[in-house]
C-alpha cells in the first residue's frame, strides 16, 4: 500500500491510501493515522478513492481513529470509497457512523475557518 499525507490547509491532513487495505497493511496504517492526531490538527481527512477493497481490519483501523477523534474533538472523514468499499461500511451498519464524501475537496471546500 502506498500512503501519502498532505496538509492541505492549516491543520487539515489528507491521507490518500492505494492499494488493498487488509490486514498486513493495517498496521502501517494506523501508525500514520496515530502520528497524525499528534499534531496540531483540526481534520484528517482519509481519501480512498484509489482503494479497491477494505477488510474487517482496515474498517477497526478507522474505528479506533474515529474514536480518537471524538475524543480530542477532531475531525476525522472518510472521501472517496468506491462501491465496494462502501458497501463494507453499509453492511456493518457504519456508513451512518463516518461522516463520508465522494470527493476529498467536497470536505476540504466545507471547512469553516479556525
Amino acid at each position: 500500500m502506498n500512503i501519502q499525507v498532505e496538509e492541505r490547509k492549516p491543520g487539515v491532513f489528507v491521507v490518500g491510501l492505494a492499494g488493498q487495505f487488509d490486514v498486513s497493511v493495517s498496521p502501517q496504517v494506523r501508525k500514520v493515522l496515530l502520528s497524525i492526531f499528534r499534531k496540531n490538527v483540526s481534520h484528517i481527512i482519509v481519501d480512498l478513492k484509489d482503494v479497491p477493497y477494505i477488510d474487517s481490519s482496515g474498517v477497526a483501523t478507522f474505528v479506533e481513529s474515529l474514536r480518537l477523534s471524538r475524543k480530542d474533538k477532531i475531525r476525522f472523514s472518510l472521501a472517496g470509497a468506491c462501491r465496494s468499499v462502501e458497501s463494507i461500511f453499509d453492511l456493518d451498519n457504519l456508513k451512518s457512523v463516518f461522516e463520508m464524501a465522494p470527493d476529498t475537496n467536497d470536505l476540504i471546500d466545507g471547512e469553516q475557518p479556525g
